[in-house]
């Protein structure tokens, strides 16, 4: 008797079917971690820069008995330059000044005071924030917010003042002063005396850069 195998190929077309559709949902898998991966290391991860520190202090004050300003509006305050690295918009960061315990922060929120002993002129143009307040980062006009290689940018101080003949002070010297609106806060910087600086990047709350500056 010869007898003949059957071959039994019904289950065959919906296995196929079902690993197509494994291979095809775990490729879309590893694609959107993929991507999420990058978004995420794309914002946790700060600028590799290098910035050169300056400063312009020209404190002039034609009394010296207190601790108002008495002179020509100047644009004091320090100066970063992008020297290596990655580029950054001016935007995305914050600046820390720190003396002794106290503290102060920079950012596009931070407001520049109405009193703040600044003018805008040819050399010089201040960054709003999106409510077109003035902030206390400046560029030169016409200038991108994003940094380059070479580029720079200013932190402006609100005024100065030289108080050397004042016989009250408790201390005398030569200062840049920062007040920003609405914080009824004022932080002094003195020539010849060291402060903290610390560059933030905002998107991933990490530091740039860090070190010490020194007015003179």
């Amino acid at each position: 008797m010869n007898m003949k195998l059957k071959k039994f190929d019904n289950a065959v077309s919906p296995v196929v079917g079902v690993m197509l559709m494994l291979v095809v949902t775990i490729i879309l898998a590893a694609m959107v971690a993929s991507f999420t991966g990058s978004v995420v290391d794309e914002q946790s991860v700060a600028p590799q820069s290098s910035l050169d520190v300056g400063y312009v202090a020209k404190i002039v004050d034609t009394d010296k008995t207190n601790e108002e300003p008495n002179g020509a509006a100047e644009n004091n305050g320090f100066v970063f330059r992008l020297m290596s690295g990655d580029t950054f918009s001016i935007k995305d960061i914050s600046i820390t000044l720190k003396k002794d315990d106290t503290v102060i922060s920079f950012d596009m929120n931070t407001i520049l005071n109405d009193s703040a002993v600044v003018s805008e002129d040819n050399k010089l143009s201040i960054i709003t924030n999106s409510n077109e307040n003035r902030t206390y980062f400046a560029i030169s006009p016409g200038a991108s917010d994003v940094l380059g290689i070479g580029d720079t940018f200013m932190l402006l101080a609100d005024s100065s003042f030289d108080n050397t003949l004042c016989t009250s002070a408790a201390t005398k010297g030569r200062f840049l002063t920062w007040s920003p609106e609405g914080t009824g806060a004022t932080f002094n910087v003195q020539t010849n005396v060291p402060i903290e600086y610390t560059i933030y990047h905002t998107p991933s709350g990490k530091a740039i850069q860090s070190g010490t500056i020194t007015i003179r």
